[in-house]
Formats: C-alpha cells, sequence, structure tokens
C-alpha cells in the first residue's frame, strides 16, 4: 500500500488527481489532525507522525512537509515500507526562522508550518535507517532536495526537472510513484 502525506496545510485531497492515476495500487491519504475534518490536538510533527501510523507496512511518499512525516515515521516505526520523498523543505537556521516569522500565531492554519521550521531534520535525515528515495523536481525545493538527499545514508537522489507545478497532477509523477512502490 501507498501512503500519501501532504504538504501543509493541505488534506489528503491533495493527492486525489495522483490516486486516480494509480488506479490498481492499494493507495490511501492522510490528513493530519487539525487539518480537513480532523480533530485538533498538539501540532508537532511527532504528532502527525504518531497519527499517521496506523498504516503499518506502506510505502510512504511525502510532500513538502509530508517528507518531514514520513522521516519521523520512520524514526518511530521500524515497520514501514521504503520513503519517497518529494521536494524536501531542508533549510538552513536562518531561512527557517525567516519563513517562521512571517507566520500568524493566530492562524491554525500555520500550524504544520510552524512545527516543520521547529524539526529537527538535520539529525533525523543523517540517523534515518529505512530506504529512502528523494525525488527533486522542478520547483523552488531542488535544491534543498538535493542537499538533503546528500545526508541520508544510501539515498537515491532523481533529478527530475521534467516534472513542475502542480507535480502531483502531473502524468510523469503517477508513472514514476507507480514504479518506485513496486
Amino acid at each position: 500500500m501507498i501512503l500519501f502525506l501532504p504538504p501543509a496545510p493541505h488534506t489528503g485531497a491533495f493527492f486525489d488527481t495522483v490516486r486516480q492515476s494509480l488506479q490498481g495500487v492499494d493507495t490511501k491519504a492522510v490528513t493530519y489532525p487539525g487539518y480537513g475534518d480532523e480533530p485538533k490536538t498538539a501540532a508537532s510533527i511527532s504528532a502527525y507522525a504518531a497519527h499517521s501510523l496506523q498504516n503499518k507496512d506502506a510505502i510512504l511518499v511525502g510532500f513538502h512537509t509530508g517528507c518531514l512525516v514520513a522521516l519521523e515515521m520512520a524514526k518511530q516505526s521500524s515497520q514501514l515500507g521504503r520513503l519517497i520523498l518529494v521536494d524536501v523543505p531542508y533549510f538552513d537556521e536562518q531561512t527557517k526562522r525567516e519563513y517562521a516569522s512571517g507566520l500568524d500565531p493566530e492562524n491554525s492554519a500555520h500550524d504544520a508550518f510552524r512545527a516543520a521550521f521547529s524539526y529537527d531534520l538535520d539529525t533525523v535525515l543523517k540517523t534515518t535507517q529505512h530506504e529512502v528515495i528523494c525525488i527533486a523536481t522542478d520547483s523552488s525545493l531542488y535544491e534543498p532536495t538535493v542537499k538533503a538527499s546528500t545526508l541520508i545514508p544510501d539515498c537515491r537522489l532523481i533529478k527530475r526537472r521534467d516534472i513542475g507545478k502542480p507535480a502531483f497532477e502531473n502524468a510523469a509523477m503517477a508513472d514514476l510513484i507507480r514504479v518506485l512502490a513496486t
């Protein structure tokens, strides 16, 4: 089964198009607590991962914030399949502080962004024990994804400048996910 992990502030519906393109493949998409119809809980990457861990043995496909959730799920459980991380939001500390300072503390839609900017991604990237494939698409996260991939032990990096926005509505992405998930 492929489990899709969305970027903030989206719900699992973000992946409806790619999931339709993967007919015949068992897929599911997560919605994090506090988004869509999910009850709100503490906003943290760890909490989002724990919420999503009900799906054991899944191949995880994370996009942007979903990459962090996938890595944290792998940290919390060894019973998961490979991780496919698309456009990893790997930023230096100054960039994270700048982005975080622009968030409205009263806007709960920004909770996942605050959680992402406070997450210790460096440590998790360097210590992951799972098979990881990083996909860098033609986006502002191309270079951050390439950098993140160098920190992950035995990471396979796939550079796909032919896949642009919206990446998960692109037939090439569906084809790539289908191949990587088998």
